[in-house]
Parts: structure tokens; C-alpha cells; sequence
């Protein structure tokens, strides 16, 4: 291969799984290389929505004092945002060097009938990485779901965290919110510690408490009473949690002080086997920085950028837009055809005063303009159809006055496009 881009085609040509999730092809490629994941301190962390944020608060935090691997996912701009030791992405060489090692195996596999997707290629590589760069902990994101993730081959994990579970991906974890949540507790292991966000579902949460049991796993959760919301803009939150006075995230809308609130809960046990101060963990909070979820990337004009794309998410954020003063809103949307799309067509189209709809390019998962028209009309009169979206992207923008506020939302794959726009 002879450039980076072409190392990128031969992963992504890997595919998917589709609905047929096991382990025993990334246990496969992971005893190839003496299994890695197994000689590593890991941090588990799994959920519906909030997963990538609380992540990267365990990341930002522990890297003040040790030397911490994250791996998140999807992507924004580059695929090497999804592997980084203390803020520091993976570079193209070591990306394509831990490919070349992989990529033998991965075929050796396939010849033997065990196909290995590029998310278990991916994973291959994360683990690999980590161990071989020697980090003190990793803080690991379940790509989809848990029990049958693949980055769900870790032993026994430093900790399991659980974050907001809500009904999504329904067509490969489950119909009912006990199924989705069975799967998500799937990475509770023996005798290692779950931190669970506050559900708003009793019976995800009692599925869960269930599991911690079966696991002996302790359990430890805290209520959304127990927080002291202080301060709460378009600028981020000032807030009291348990002994941590005038904590302050970065990170806006109300939903993040619950994540910030989890991830307090998983330090302060730790804080001790990472040498943490109470400064380090207020500062690695209050610094952390989430791309494209209620992301202020512009201010003249005003542009607010959110990857939320099912229900819970979409709620919180029409939560976090009434912090917002604007005299329009106008949203430029698009989304994929297996999301809720009816519904949060209904809430977003119904809240913008100037609706424009493209299209999500390259994903074959994208749902077609036309039918998020049809769908809009019922709900909001001034739209604009403009199938590509960097067009889509710089029109919202010419349509801004000084006291407007543009909002792009419906698909991290979507605002990933906007942000690398953004970036030119």
C-alpha cells in the first residue's frame, strides 16, 4: 500500500459485521499477539449516549498524573483521533505499522472462515498499541453495545462504567430497553467495580443491578438530587457533587454535569492508585473538550454543532438550546434511515425557524433528502433541500444574522463532514 489513504480503503473494505456480533473472531487475531488486552489496566465504559464524554473526562484527568491510552469512536476529521496517549493521536507511521503487522493474521483468519470487520481490525490495533507503548491505564469505549463488542475481550477490567441507557441500534442489541441495557451490562466483570449513571429506565437499571450481583461486582451510582447545579450557560456548568465544590465543565448542556457526576464517581475510588489531586480531577474536567456535541465552534456567526441522533440525545439537546438566545434558529439536519427519524424529525423541524436538509455522503446508512422533506412538511414551512452538505453547510452560514444561531445536528457522521469544513 502505498499511502495512508490506501491503508484507510483496506480497512474500511473490511465491512461490518452486520447483525451477526460474536467475540470469537477478535479472540482469533488477539492470541495471535498473546492477547494484549489481558496486560493492560483498562477502564470500560459503555451506554446509549454520553459514553464519548465520559471517556474522555477518565482520559483527560488520568493523564495529568499517569500515562493514559482513550479509545473513542466514531471519529470526527481523522480516524487518528480514535487512538491517543495523553492527548497525542496515533501518527500515520504507527497507524500503518500495527496495520502491516495485523494484516496477515487478519487474512490467515479469513482464510479459515472467521472474517475480521474493521472494527475488530481496529480494536486488534488499539490494544496492541497500548500494551506495546507501555500506558498505565486505558479508557476503553464499546463501540456498540457490550457483551458482544469487541472491545469486550478484556478479562478483567480496572472497572466497568455504564453510562445513560436509552433504546438505539435496535436492530442488533434488542426491542425492549431490559434487552439493551442486558447487553450494555455485558461488560461487568467478576469482582471488578461498575459505575452506573442515574437511568432514567428502572428496568435498565434494575437489569443491571442484576447482573453486578450475578458478578459480584460492586455497584456504586448516585442520584441526580445529589448535584448542586450552580451555574448552567451557553458556556458551560458550575456545579456541587458529593465533597467536590464548584466543579465546572466545558462541556455544555445539563446532561454533561450527570456525565462529568459518573466520571467523578470513577476517579475519586481511583484517585489514590493514580496519585490524583482534587485540582487534577477538577482541571482534567473543567479542560475536557468533546468534539460536535453541543459544540460552540463559531461565534460570529453563531454556530452550534451536536451529533445527537436518537431520542435521549435529541431531548437533551433541545434542553440545552433553551440556555441559548437567539432571535432564529436555523438548522441544517440530515440523519441515518435505522435511527427514531419520524420523531426527531418532528422535534427539530418543529423548533427551527429555517430548516436546511442534505445529505450524509458516502454512507450507505444515509437517509434520503426527499424523505426527511416529506417528513418536515408538516412540521416547518421555510426549508431549503440542498443534497451536498458543504454547500448546505456555507448556506446556513450566509443566512445568519448578528442575534441568529445556526445549529447542525442529526448525525456525528454529519457534523464530522462540517467540522473538517470548519477546519479548511
Amino acid at each position: 500500500m502505498k499511502n495512508f489513504d490506501d491503508y484507510l480503503d483496506y480497512l474500511y473494505g473490511r465491512g461490518s459485521s452486520g447483525e451477526d456480533h460474536t467475540l470469537r473472531n477478535i479472540r482469533k487475531v488477539m492470541e495471535a499477539f498473546d492477547n494484549p488486552q489481558d496486560k493492560i489496566k483498562t477502564i470500560h465504559v459503555a451506554g446509549t449516549n454520553g459514553k464519548g464524554s465520559t471517556a474522555k473526562m477518565l482520559a483527560n484527568v488520568l493523564s495529568k498524573k499517569v500515562k493514559c491510552g482513550i479509545f473513542t469512536s466514531p471519529y470526527m476529521v481523522r480516524i487518528n483521533e480514535e487512538i491517543s496517549i495523553n492527548g497525542v493521536d496515533i501518527s500515520n507511521e504507527d497507524f500503518c505499522n500495527l496495520m502491516d503487522r495485523i494484516r496477515p493474521v487478519a487474512e490467515q483468519c479469513d482464510e479459515e472462515g472467521y472474517h475480521i470487520t474493521y472494527f475488530e481490525f481496529l480494536t486488534a490495533m488499539v490494544y496492541l498499541y497500548f500494551y506495546e507503548q507501555k500506558v498505565d491505564v486505558a479508557v476503553i469505549e464499546v463501540g456498540l453495545g457490550g457483551s458482544l463488542d469487541s472491545t469486550n475481550i478484556i478479562k478483567s477490567p480496572l472497572a466497568s462504567v455504564i453510562c445513560s441507557i436509552s433504546m438505539d441500534h435496535m436492530n442488533v442489541l434488542g426491542s425492549t430497553i431490559e434487552e439493551i441495557a442486558a447487553n450494555k451490562a455485558g461488560i461487568i466483570k467478576k469482582n471488578r467495580p461498575v459505575f452506573v449513571y442515574p437511568q432514567t429506565s428502572e428496568e435498565a437499571f434494575r437489569v443491571i443491578k442484576e447482573k453486578s450481583i450475578a458478578e459480584q461486582a460492586q455497584l456504586f451510582t448516585f442520584k441526580k438530587d445529589e448535584i448542586n447545579i450552580k451555574d448552567f450557560s451557553d458556556f458551560g456548568n458550575t456545579f456541587d457533587f458529593k465533597s467536590y465544590k464548584d466543579l465546572q465543565t466545558s462541556l455544555r448542556g445539563e446532561h454533561q454535569i450527570y456525565n462529568a457526576s459518573l466520571a467523578l464517581m470513577v476517579l475519586d475510588y481511583f484517585k489514590k492508585d493514580f496519585n490524583l489531586s482534587e485540582d487534577d480531577i477538577k482541571e482534567g474536567i473543567r479542560e475536557t473538550y468533546n468534539p460536535g456535541r453541543v459544540d460552540l465552534v463559531s461565534t460570529n456567526p453563531r454556530v452550534l454543532l451536536d451529533g445527537s441522533h436518537n431520542k435521549e440525545s435529541i431531548d437533551a439537546l433541545l434542553a440545552s438550546l433553551k440556555k441559548f438566545d437567539y432571535d432564529k434558529l436555523i438548522v441544517g439536519f440530515s440523519i441515518l434511515k435505522d435511527k427514531d427519524h419520524k420523531d426527531i424529525i418532528r422535534k427539530i423541524a418543529g423548533l427551527a425557524d429555517e430548516l436546511i436538509i442534505t445529505h450524509i455522503d458516502d454512507n450507505p446508512r444515509a437517509l434520503d433528502t426527499q424523505i426527511i422533506d416529506e417528513e418536515a412538511k408538516a412540521y416547518a414551512s421555510d426549508i431549503h433541500v440542498i443534497e451536498n452538505n458543504k454547500q448546505a453547510f456555507e448556506f446556513s452560514l450566509k443566512e445568519a444574522k448578528d442575534k441568529d444561531l445556526v445549529l447542525w445536528c442529526g448525525s456525528l457522521y454529519l457534523i464530522g463532514k462540517i467540522l473538517s469544513y470548519m477546519e479548511k
